[in-house]
């Protein structure tokens, strides 16, 4: 019974990292500085960094509601003084966006803040009032709390189902007995091989279920580490390492990825790596089902 509440507790401990990693990262963002312009506003910042200035184009403000076309107005044009010295200069901010629920943003500029202090953000043109936000360039910070959320999931979960693997197996097993005969003897490699095939075969199946789950690959990256030691010496010994290796190259190519998705080339990285550990998976499966190794 400890295994199994092993099991429940390193799952749970996943999931609520997760939990925990998420919320603080979005309680972390604050509240933008907002101002109408043309006009000025100014933020205070703490911490040195990129800023991104935010054009509110569907937005309620001061008790007014603001609907315009998205993106600067003809003419507009910027200025971000610093605590002191010379204006800052503004550079694009690219395709960024924001939506909660009744207002929605999108990014028109950006600036690095050297030092701590207070900014005064100017807008100046021949245009009707818009309303504009200043806030950190918390995308970043984002991405990594989301990704970092997913991997506290997938481990916490993955080792769960591993530890409820292994228990299971430790229940099932056979009490000790006297030494066998020599029949016994020889029918023992056999029997031993045969353990050692269906947990090879577990794996792949859960490497195969993730493809729509996704959980389940932890789960049989776990299975696959706590058999490699066992399988030593025989010819399943190269499906575990099969199996660890697919694991580990698609999760980098993964990453590869995902950091290059802004770029669109991740996309194709992302892809192919799927390609690719559809192909691991289903060559290693035909192996082992012929009795082969693979490699």
């Amino acid at each position: 019974m400890g295994r199994y509440a092993a099991a429940v507790a390193a799952a749970a401990a996943g999931l609520a990292g997760a939990a925990a990693l998420a919320v603080s990262a979005f309680l972390s963002l604050g509240e933008p500085a907002r101002f109408l312009a043309p006009g000025a506003g100014s933020i205070e910042v703490t911490t040195p960094g990129r800023y991104l200035i935010w054009h509110e184009h569907r937005t309620t403000f001061e008790n007014r509601v603001y609907r315009s076309v998205p993106g600067l107005p003809a003419g507009a044009r910027f200025t971000v003084r610093g605590p002191d010295g010379p204006p800052l200069p503004v550079g694009s901010a690219g395709a960024q966006s924001w939506k909660n629920g009744d207002v929605e943003r999108v990014a028109v500029g950006r600036f690095e803040a050297p030092v701590a202090g207070r900014y005064t953000v100017v807008l100046d043109g021949p245009f009707p009032a818009i309303v504009i936000a200043v806030t950190p360039d918390y995308m970043l910070r984002i991405l990594w709390s989301a990704g970092g959320a997913v991997v506290l999931a997938l481990l916490g979960v993955g080792l769960g189902i591993g530890l409820f693997v292994r228990a299971l197996g430790a229940s099932e097993r056979p009490a000790a007995r006297p030494a066998p005969d020599i029949a016994g003897m020889a029918t023992a490699p056999a029997d031993e091989h045969r353990e050692l095939r269906d947990m090879a075969a577990l794996v792949y199946a859960l490497y195969a279920v993730s493809i729509v789950v996704g959980i389940t690959l932890i789960g049989g990256l776990v299975v696959a580490y706590l058999k490699r030691d066992d399988a030593a010496g025989t010819w399943l010994d190269s499906h575990y390492r099969w199996q660890i290796r697919t694991f580990w190259w698609c999760l980098l190519w993964g990453a590869i990825g995902l950091l290059t998705a802004p770029i669109l080339v991740g996309f194709a990285v992302l892809l192919a790596a799927a390609v690719w550990f559809v192909y691991r998976v289903a060559r290693g499966w035909l192996a082992l089902r012929a009795g082969n190794p693979v490699g």
